[in-house]
């Protein structure tokens, strides 16, 4: 019987691979499901849970597997019936079916690592799936976001699946919020001009604003950020959290991928949809939705309402108006 003792927070089927050696998590996986691991004396089966500092793990040999099994322990995995707790998602589910699996990815949470010491999203919703069932599994990931974004992950259950999906994502609708520094036209557009193509338009609506942030929203998907950032910059706005110089008010990006309309290969659609971040909901707490200007051919003269700081009179029309 081997044993080690945990360092730092790591999940089981990482320290596994560090620790012990398995060469594949297919490896590590097979070990936890024939009964060779225990977990501070306790047989463990869920590659996910997180060990905390100082856990002690012992592998088991196969004969000590087998006398553990007549001594009264138990080298097999429990069924579902006779288990006390419930096997939760690490991250919100938003949307499942034999498919696709679709999760909301938290900022701050690396999609994926080469190193196995780095827990990512892919290894903690990869870990979910399986263990879900005692049957094989077939996971795929689709599209990915980076570290300081959060929003919608596509899981695809086949390869059949994945293929279509990343073949046609470009022309899914998608829908993203982002939180800048600064202050734009209420609901108008950005001149994009992309390294390699045309320069183009990309509309937004004006969802809230401060005296120094806005919450936007576009129709469009994270791969449009790039070319964003040049044209938020030439409006004095600056994309939170994105950048060395970009202001971090809440420790994190200001960008969330939250609608995506998916048709599947054989013409299924689907729709998924989350709500805005509490963090920006906080940052721009207290602030107005900006009425857009009234256009120069209308004729008219009327003043833009004022951004972030509008007096009670004026409020009070507004309301009466709605």
């Amino acid at each position: 019987m081997e044993h080690f003792t945990v360092k730092h927070p790591v999940e089981l089927i990482e320290a596994l691979m560090s620790e012990v050696g398995y060469s594949t998590r297919t490896r590590a996986r097979n070990a936890l499901k024939r009964g060779e691991i225990l977990v501070n004396g306790k047989t463990a089966f869920k590659g996910n849970d997180v060990l905390e500092p100082d856990t002690k793990v012992s592998i088991l040999s196969k004969a000590d597997v087998e006398k553990q099994a007549r001594t009264g322990g138990t080298g097999r995995k429990p069924k579902a019936s006779h288990t006390t707790s419930v096997l939760r998602a690490p991250f919100p589910v938003v949307y499942e079916d034999e498919n696709i699996f679709v999760y909301e990815k938290p900022a701050n949470w690396v999609c994926a690592s080469p190193n196995p010491k780095v827990k990512t999203t892919y290894t903690a919703v990869k870990a979910y799936l399986e263990n879900k069932t005692e049957e094989e599994v077939d996971v795929h990931f689709v599209n990915k976001l980076p570290r300081e974004a959060s929003g919608l992950l596509v899981v695809a259950m086949s390869k059949e699946w994945r293929q279509h999906l990343q073949e046609h994502w470009g022309s899914f609708a998608k829908g993203l919020y982002v939180l800048v520094e600064g202050h734009l036209a209420a609901d108008d557009a950005l001149l994009l001009r992309p390294e390699n193509g045309d320069p183009y338009e990309l509309e937004y609506r004006t969802m809230r604003a401060t005296e120094r942030f806005t919450l936007l929203k576009f129709k469009s998907g994270y791969d449009v950020i790039r070319d964003m950032l040049p044209a938020l910059r030439k409006q004095d706005c600056l994309l939170i959290g994105v950048g060395k110089t970009a202001p971090d008010p809440i420790k994190r990006g200001g960008i969330h991928l939250f609608a995506l309309a998916i048709q599947g290969p054989n013409g299924e659609t689907i729709n998924v949809k989350t709500r805005v971040p509490n963090e920006f909901l906080k940052l721009v707490r207290g602030g107005s939705s900006p009425k857009p200007a009234p256009r120069a051919s209308q004729g008219r003269s009327e003043p833009r309402p004022e951004v972030g700081g509008q007096s009670e009179k004026r409020r009070s029309t507004q309301s009466r108006k709605r």
